[in-house]
């Protein structure tokens, strides 16, 4: 297969190669016009299948404005993109996304701190990485003391229905009636 690099340089009058700084431009405008030149273009799809080969973030490749598809790096957005194209994710983004995920946390802390301290809030202090204050600390320790309370209940009921059956000799095994049947020799 003959390369981009060929192509355009033995193709004429191609717009890229007669105004290469328009495709490059920090101008929007002026990518916008650059691209309305490459749909008349004959390398076009040699052009975009080369663009996406070598995942060109920046300038007008076939009629597409990377630079404006680009995502603006250093965004949640822009990290949910990256991972949308299955795409390595940038240190910004990741970045960002961090950040985002520590607002959120943040702000259902707030939440948690308006009710008087929840169990919720008290994870979001672990996941923040920061001491749990004290109502939180308080909620979680109810909720851990009711639910063992409520393990508990459901042992002791079991041990009851066990005892129960016991007392009344009904026993998982044989059941009551049942006959051996005779093996033929």
């Amino acid at each position: 297969m003959t390369s981009l690099a060929a192509l355009t340089a033995t193709t004429p009058n191609l717009p890229c190669r007669t105004d290469p700084t328009a495709f490059f431009s920090p101008d929007p405008t002026e990518r916008q016009h650059a691209a309305r030149q490459c749909h008349r273009c004959p390398l076009l799809l040699a052009c975009m299948q080369y663009a996406l080969a070598n995942q060109e973030r920046f300038g007008v490749w076939a009629g597409v404005d990377f630079a404006a598809r680009a995502i603006g790096c250093g965004t949640e957005r822009a990290y949910q993109i990256h991972k949308r194209r299955k795409e390595q994710v940038c240190p910004q983004c990741q970045a960002a996304h961090d950040e985002a995920i520590d607002d959120n946390r943040r702000r259902l802390l707030a939440e948690a701190h308006a009710a008087g301290g929840t169990a919720r809030g008290h994870r979001m202090h672990r996941r923040l990485g920061e001491a749990s204050c004290v109502p939180c600390k308080a909620a979680q320790a109810r909720q851990s003391k009711a639910r063992r309370e409520m393990e508990r209940a459901a042992g002791d009921r079991a041990r009851a229905e066990w005892d129960a059956r016991k007392a009344a000799g009904v026993v998982p095994g044989a059941q009551a009636g049942a006959q051996s049947l005779a093996i033929a020799s």
